[in-house]
């Protein structure tokens, strides 16, 4: 059996679990624990990374009753049927094979930016290179363009031989595997809330929550239930199965899977269940309080109310909507002046370039910055630190190629900060990180969605 070690437990000392779980403690902790169950399922009310804390709390207490003897593991909940609905193989073989052809056709490419193959993610295509073809990569000349299909082909038999070996082992896919194959967590996963911009490097999967990481492994839905039982009381927890694997038997774990079956959680104390509603009127804060645990190390939101943010979000959002037209720095441009400002950089023009006009120069301190994207994100972090973008500057470091309207409503500002004595009126402004995340890793590493 693995036991966990107290500094593992969030929120709660092994002291403090230990007087949880004494005999005199044990049903009164249950029964808040119960009630805490409810809570970490409500999606509505509670961000995920607080329910998550949640069910921490949770699992550390009915490991340490299980410790106890107090509790015993019951029931194996196969939800392997689930794996693969959340994984789609083909078009994360067809994004994937894309940028890599891109970025491997970019080695060619003049502008020394582009063709160092000791940047990051050109380091890691010709990894993928080497991988595919055999040959190894020291220079750009070592490189002949794939075939977009033959790569596309590979990557996707690939992953599914991935899913097969997770099928058949039932241990996760291993995201070095999806790593190796330029995958990035977007191209294969569905995630649909603002975490999007920040997976979508070929690298960023250690920046997968809990939610992400189990629909790669085909125990992803699986549970165990814990069963307590005494003439005045009942309850049956689940754990997911992953958790509860880690302090069960290697034994008990091969028992349980080889007999599955259905349960349901549920609480009874002197024979009246405890309904969702009951366990919803106690404040998830005075339950927390009354066993003791860190609120602060438990719940990073502090248990905001989610439905609130997210109307505060949708107001924010519908006021630029309706305020597209609100002065800023380029309020006098209609948008035939706006696209002569913002069209396709040609070959060296006039020596003498109007620093907000320019097309290469900084709108800003008048440098010149020829490659969009991360090289001009770059000299913004380094030459303008403490400067957030106005959307003419925020234009020049992704030259998007649209109207104001539509780069607002691809990009929302981070913020907008009123004008003096003007309702409704104000200045746009965006951080030089949320530009910096829009990288696709193409050609223009900061190419809009």
């Amino acid at each position: 059996m693995q036991m966990l070690q107290a500094d593992d437990f969030i929120g709660l000392t092994s002291s403090q679990l230990e007087q949880l779980c004494q005999p005199e403690q044990l049903e009164r902790t249950l029964h808040l624990l119960f009630y805490l169950n409810h809570w970490a399922k409500d999606r509505e009310r509670l961000f995920f990374a607080d329910r998550q804390g949640l069910y921490e709390v949770k699992a550390a207490v009915l490991q340490q009753a299980y410790a106890a003897g107090a509790i015993e593991a019951t029931t194996y909940i196969d939800g392997t049927q689930g794996f693969g609905k959340d994984i789609a193989p083909d078009m994360a073989a067809d994004i994937a094979a894309e940028v890599v052809v891109d970025r491997l056709d970019g080695l060619s490419d003049p502008d020394p930016f582009m063709s160092d193959i000791h940047e990051k993610y050109n380091q890691m295509a010709c990894q993928f290179y080497t991988r595919i073809t055999g040959k190894e990569v020291t220079s750009p000349a070592d490189v002949e363009a794939p075939d977009v299909q033959q790569v596309r082909g590979y990557i996707y038999a690939r992953l599914q031989e991935l899913e097969r070996q997770a099928r058949a082992t039932r241990q996760p896919i291993l995201y070095s595997e999806l790593i190796a194959l330029c995958v990035a967590p977007t191209d294969l996963l569905h995630i649909q809330d603002r975490r999007f911009y920040y997976l979508e490097n070929w690298d960023s999967w250690d920046d997968l929550d809990a939610s992400d990481l189990r629909k790669l492994d085909p125990e992803g839905l699986s549970l165990i239930a814990f069963r307590y039982t005494s003439p005045i009381a009942r309850y049956v927890f689940h754990l997911p199965f992953r958790m509860a694997e880690a302090f069960l038997s290697a034994q008990l774990v091969h028992e349980l899977k080889n007999a599955p079956a259905t349960s349901r959680e549920f609480g009874e104390y002197y024979g009246r269940p405890i309904s969702e509603s009951e366990s919803l009127q106690h404040q998830v804060e005075e339950i927390l309080h009354e066993l003791g645990v860190d609120l602060a190390t438990v719940c990073p939101h502090q248990l905001s109310n989610k439905q609130e943010y997210v109307l505060a979000q949708a107001m924010r959002y519908a006021q630029w909507d309706e305020e597209w037209s609100y002065g800023d720095e380029d309020e006098d441009l209609d948008d035939d002046d706006w696209n002569e400002i913002y069209k396709p950089a040609k070959k060296k023009q006039s020596s003498q370039k109007s620093v907000h006009r320019g097309v290469d120069s900084c709108p800003l301190c008048g440098a010149e910055v020829s490659t969009p994207g991360i090289p001009r994100v770059e000299h913004w972090r380094q030459a303008h630190p403490d400067q957030d973008l106005t959307i003419s500057q925020a234009s020049w470091v992704l030259n998007r190629l649209t109207t104001k309207d539509q780069f607002c409503s691809d990009i929302p500002p981070d913020y907008r900060v009123p004008i003096e004595g003007v309702n409704g009126k104000g200045t746009r402004y965006w951080k030089v990180g949320t530009l910096a995340l829009k990288g696709r890793f193409l050609r223009d590493p900061i190419a809009g969605p």
